[in-house]
């Protein structure tokens, strides 16, 4: 016990070190190196906290201390005496320390002492002290961090807002996350936190707020999913658990997290244009406001967890640039310059009696067991209760080949980690109807194989071929991996799963062989086949709104662009809410064109107020102003100042005179409030050319 305690003393001091050191270069590499650089930096302390290495040179051996042998017949007294009198010196010194110390033990007074005194290892005491800490904090993180995962599971159910998946959709296939988390709404949390390391849970409340902010919370937090932040928590609050003695590694915690949104915010923002990094800062507004702080004590990921932090993080929205080449060059050097001062800089506390440490391979494991029976696994998944319709269309499919060639029907369709594609994976699914995983059309006939396994956990599944006559193949339903050949025959070939209150796991579905340019096109979703269909037809001129709003979330940006402009030529009615989707979904830079050109030509009406207060968000600055300007006497002061923020001084400008000519005057508050987006030159030039209205007076108060 004592010698694991003297080791972990040693990591800690060198940790420590390590830190001290990120911490005084700290303010140059902020200026010079990513937010990214800075967060993952952190990773040299966890190293020094957890791999007893070091290279030997003169300063490794300079910062060595070494405890002298104590003899068996020493007395508790001196062995806890000598450790703290023993000087930080050579090697020379120590061996003279350590004869003096084995001379005098082996002296006929010593002999009476020890009869004397009973003995007392105060080295063992502090190594229990220690190991008690441990565990007690260890506890202490468990318990909280349960306490908070059932509260939450307990209230959340799985979203069911189509937008909300269209977004994740969108944003993983973006960000490239093949293992999509689950997305949960919750009605006891105030802002998104994402949770679960197998099985990542982002957690939404049920209040989401303005949906046109959804798509960059939902980036923030699916940022965080690809990175594998959670992973980097765990491992320092596991840290911590082991030096809970160390008050620098407290603060290095609190660093850590802060440079953790740092790096996320840098990967949002670098996607952003000017006006989204201004609506971003606008939503750690809010989010402050409503004082999110709920997983401080948990490993967990909020989109603002302390609001301290929020100086510092519009801060750096603010002065976000991109690093030129010579800034990486240095970030490079710099990080292999720590490396190699981290690999010197190394306390090491030992006893000439040093054991080995097998020890450290068992814990490693515990905490591999422990992670996994607190997150939410395939076994939950597969223990859930699912409700099923035995009447309805979807359970009479299975027997009905008319109904399985027809278009899909289900009921239940539920997945847990769902890779589709050429080489489709699924570990659990629920499923109740049919579903398409492939369309396949053919030149002429030609046979391709399809491999497939499958285990029936409950109910009836199989997988099945529909040629283009309707006729029905099926492929494979026992389960047992097998390799089948079939005729894709000239026309339209749909694979698909067909399930009768199934529960399946470990689903596997590829095609060997397959190659794609062999057929007119393949499609691995009806969804994906569907939103083909609709751009060929925008691209004719022809648009549908019911079918757009509908496989909006399937459709590229340009697409929708395009059909939005198509729309409001043709008079359709769009609500708030289909038009401002319409705008987050679409190219902003070329509907904020379109719009642009087609009001000058007159060939759609001018925006209304509330259309522009809600898509200002998304436009580029140059469509934002012309839009402002098509308005003439409907631009109302209110319009002007909320679009204000997403303004150049310049454009202001620009807006503030076609403003007065066209009759409007401010009051002197309104002007006071909107001189601030106004550079000093701006002012000076805008001088009201009609004088600003004098503020009513206030009516005297009536006494009560």
């Amino acid at each position: 016990m004592k010698e694991i305690f003297m080791c972990v003393l040693s990591l800690s001091l060198s940790g420590a070190l390590t830190a001290i050191l990120i911490l005084l270069i700290r303010p140059f590499t902020k200026r010079v190196c990513s937010k990214r650089w800075n967060y993952y930096i952190w990773l040299l302390v966890a190293a020094r906290l957890v791999f007893p290495f070091s290279i030997h040179t003169g300063i490794s051996e300079a910062l060595t201390l070494e405890t002298a042998r104590q003899p068996e017949n020493m007395t508790g007294m001196e062995a806890a005496e000598t450790p703290e009198s023993l000087p930080v010196e050579a090697a020379a010194g120590v061996q003279a320390q350590q004869s003096i110390t084995e001379a005098r033990s082996d002296s006929p007074q010593e002999e009476g002492i020890q009869e004397s005194f009973p003995t007392m290892d105060l080295g063992l005491a502090v190594a229990v002290i220690w190991l008690l800490g441990v565990i007690v904090s260890l506890l202490l993180k468990i318990i909280n961090y349960w306490q908070f995962t059932s509260g939450i599971r307990k209230r959340c159910e799985l979203t069911s807002d189509y937008r909300v998946q269209g977004a994740v959709e969108r944003l993983c296939a973006g960000l490239h996350i093949r293992r999509k988390p689950l997305i949960c709404e919750c009605q006891s949390i105030q802002g998104p936190i994402t949770v679960g390391l197998w099985r990542t849970v982002i957690v939404l409340p049920e209040e989401k707020g303005d949906l046109e902010r959804l798509p960059m919370i939902l980036h923030h937090e699916l940022v965080h999913v690809k990175r594998k932040d959670l992973w980097y928590k765990w491992l320092y609050q596991i840290l911590l658990c082991i030096h809970w003695f160390n008050p620098i590694l407290y603060l290095i915690v609190r660093k850590m997290n802060m440079d953790c949104e740092l790096a996320c915010d840098e990967a949002v923002l670098g996607q952003l244009t000017k006006e989204g990094k201004k609506a971003y800062g606008n939503i750690l507004l809010d989010t402050a406001q409503r004082n999110i702080g709920a997983g401080r004590k948990i490993p967990s990921l909020t989109l603002l967890e302390r609001k301290e932090d929020l100086k510092e993080r519009l801060k750096g929205i603010c002065s976000y640039r991109k690093k030129n080449g010579a800034k990486v060059l240095a970030s490079l050097c710099l990080m292999g310059s720590l490396i190699a001062l981290t690999a010197c800089a190394s306390v090491q506390i030992s006893s000439s009696e040093r054991e080995d440490w097998e020890e450290e391979e068992e814990r490693g494991y515990f905490w591999d067991r422990l992670a996994a029976w607190l997150d939410v696994g395939l076994e939950d998944f597969m223990g859930a209760t699912v409700r099923i319709d035995k009447d309805g269309e979807a359970w009479k499919t299975y027997d009905d080949d008319g109904m399985i060639a027809g278009d899909d029907v289900h009921d239940q369709w539920q997945s847990y980690v769902y890779i589709g594609g050429k080489r489709l994976r699924c570990d659990g699914m629920f499923l109740n109807g049919t579903a398409t995983v492939m369309i396949v059309n053919a030149h002429t006939d030609k046979e391709i194989e399809v491999k497939s396994a499958f285990e029936v956990k409950d109910g009836k599944f199989k997988i099945v071929c529909v040629d283009p006559d309707g006729n029905i193949t099926v492929i494979n339903e026992n389960g047992e991996s097998a390799s089948v050949p079939i005729t894709l025959k000239e026309g339209r070939n749909v694979i698909k799963l067909v399930g009768q209150g199934a529960k399946i796991k470990d689903l596997r579905v590829n095609y060997p062989g397959l190659r794609e340019n062999a057929f007119e096109s393949i499609y691995y979703s009806a969804e994906d086949e569907k939103a083909t269909i609709i751009k060929e037809e925008v691209q004719a001129g022809y648009v549908d709104k019911e079918e757009i709003m509908e496989y909006l979330y399937y459709l590229d940006d340009g697409v929708i662009s395009h059909a939005l402009i198509l729309l409001l030529k043709q008079g359709e009615t769009l609500s708030s809410d289909e038009f401002r989707n319409m705008i987050i979904y679409s190219n902003s830079e070329l509907s904020g064109r379109y719009l642009t050109e087609a009001i000058s030509k007159g060939e759609i009406e001018p925006l209304s107020e509330k259309d522009i207060s809600e898509i200002k968000y998304y436009l580029a600055e140059e469509s934002l102003l012309a839009l402002l300007e098509a308005m003439g006497k409907n631009l109302t002061y209110d319009l002007l100042y909320d679009c204000a923020p997403y303004l150049s001084s310049d454009s202001i400008e620009k807006i503030v005179r076609k403003y007065e000519e066209a009759g409007g005057e401010f009051t002197e508050l309104q002007w006071h409030n909107l001189t601030p987006y106004l550079d000093d030159d701006a002012v000076e030039a805008l001088k009201p050319l009609k004088p600003l209205k004098p503020l009513k007076p206030l009516k005297p108060l009536k006494s009560i």
